[in-house]
């Protein structure tokens, strides 16, 4: 038994280490299919890239979440330079489901050296039937361009596999104090994201979440999901939409992302 044991630990180890490329090589893929969406933008336009790299069913945020394809489809082709680059990235064990988050600026147009605008995005990629990497839901969250800075990207690491169900993913979605972990990306308007552990006090628990629609990827590791919010009790509390990344960690749904956006008119 020992014996046979022994001869079986190099095969498991390469079993492993295959894995491991695998996610490496499925992770840089989706970063590609990133970069080649930012570069469209810039070299296309904003609207013919997004109609180019969202998924017939994306949801995009307009600033209310709508189908993204009829969204920039019934949009005129804008002047502006919409410029972006990923940070963060991570993928499904499943290998065809992840998110990408990173800065992007804005320019009132393709010359002007100043950005007008700037903010970080977060988006969820699926792989279609043909293999080519979408943009299944996509999210921006602004700041003043002062608080421009470089960032580099990067790649997540992986984890020893775990799944979520769909039942724990809508309950969490609600609560009133998030699951947060010390990783989690928070997005909130006109600050430049921070991870939870870099917080100095700790996050409202006055937020009332109204899940609209979610997704969960084929290993149920990984899911988002997105809808309204209310902050504080009364009808002139603040009020926007969200998006989540979520990740299970030790068979608990984490947050992987949180973005609120306020609308406009508050």
């Amino acid at each position: 038994m020992k014996k046979l044991l022994f001869l079986s630990l190099p095969i498991m180890l390469c079993a492993f280490q295959s894995l491991g490329q695998d996610r490496d090589k499925a992770l840089a893929s989706l970063v590609e299919a990133e970069i080649g969406f930012a570069s469209a933008s810039v070299e296309k336009g904003i609207r013919t890239a997004f109609l180019e790299y969202l998924a017939d069913d994306a949801i995009v945020f307009l600033p209310e979440p709508v189908n993204g394809k009829e969204g920039y489809g019934n949009r005129p082709e804008s002047s502006a330079k919409l410029s972006w680059y990923p940070v963060y990235a991570d993928i499904s064990n499943s290998l065809d489901w992840g998110y990408t988050t990173g800065p992007y600026e804005v320019r009132a147009n393709p010359t002007d050296e100043q950005p007008t605008g700037a903010g970080f995005y977060l988006s969820v990629w699926k792989k279609q039937p043909d293999g080519q990497w979408k943009v299944a839901i996509d999210q921006g969250s602004s700041y003043s361009v002062d608080q421009i800075k470089p960032e580099s990207y990067k790649p997540t690491k992986g984890i020893e596999e775990s799944k979520g169900t769909e039942q724990d993913l809508l309950q969490n979605d609600v609560l009133r104090v998030q699951p947060y972990h010390d990783e989690t990306l928070i997005y909130r308007a006109g600050q430049y994201p921070v991870r939870y552990k870099e917080l100095s006090i700790e996050l409202a628990g006055n937020i009332l979440y109204t899940t609209l629609g979610h997704d969960i990827s084929p290993a149920a590791d990984m899911a988002y999901t997105y809808g309204r919010y209310t902050r504080g009790e009364t009808e002139e509390g603040e009020t926007g939409y969200y998006l989540k990344v979520w990740k299970a960690i030790d068979g608990d749904w984490k947050l992987v992302a949180h973005n609120l956006v306020p609308n406009k008119k508050q």
